[in-house]
């Protein structure tokens, strides 16, 4: 990836992007929202597909490694979430009905920027953390299963290597703190995450 799209990409991460879905603009084009935490979204002309390739290797990582890792954890062959990181894992949705064959129905939010899924009458939505609404395609138990799934994968990249995790944008230095032992407040942290997913879950068995 040139370093025009390296910057590109970080200044998605830092502006707090939490979702990509395809769409279809006026021109015609096949493109791609971008999705922000307390932001307006922005209208990539790329393809979903592209941008998730790209995002991948951001983070120097293949994303059919990526999908295939998936694959192997929750057992199924597609729709899977996909592990871009331990703190970004990207949850899939279907929201919109493709025209072209190849056109791409599915789109993605953060694990952790959703906040809840609704059902009202015969439409289903996804409700981020900052208030956001979007409708998807699938129904409620299968949204929420793509939602469990998501919370699979997080609890199996921390019980296979809580170090394993290098965030974005650190420093040579800075990343080798992360090859340290585990501290206090390394633990601190992971039980506030364990607290915060279980509380979610909770809230989806709630609307069963």
């Amino acid at each position: 990836m040139n370093r025009k799209w390296m910057r590109e990409v970080r200044d998605w991460m830092d502006k707090g992007m939490c979702g990509l879905l395809p769409i279809y603009d006026d021109d015609g084009g096949n493109y791609t929202k971008l999705i922000f935490e307390n932001d307006s979204p922005i209208i990539i002309k790329k393809r979903t597909n592209t941008i998730l390739v790209r995002l991948a290797a951001f983070f120097q990582k293949d994303i059919r490694l990526i999908r295939a890792q998936a694959r192997e954890v929750t057992g199924r062959r597609n729709m899977n979430p996909l592990p871009i990181t331990q703190d970004i894992i990207l949850v899939p949705f279907k929201v919109r009905k493709p025209i072209g064959k190849d056109d791409g129905a599915v789109g993605y939010f953060y694990h952790r920027a959703i906040e809840n899924i609704i059902e009202e009458k015969e439409s289903v939505g996804i409700v981020l953390r900052d208030g956001q609404e979007y409708d998807i395609l699938d129904t409620y138990p299968t949204a929420k299963h793509h939602i469990a799934c998501a919370h699979q994968i997080y609890y199996h990249l921390l019980q296979r290597d809580l170090r394993s995790f290098n965030p974005y944008g650190l420093c040579q230095e800075c990343a080798g703190v992360y090859n340290q032992p585990a501290t206090k407040a390394d633990f601190v942290t992971l039980s506030r995450n364990l607290e915060e997913l279980t509380c979610k879950l909770k809230k989806l068995q709630n609307k069963v």
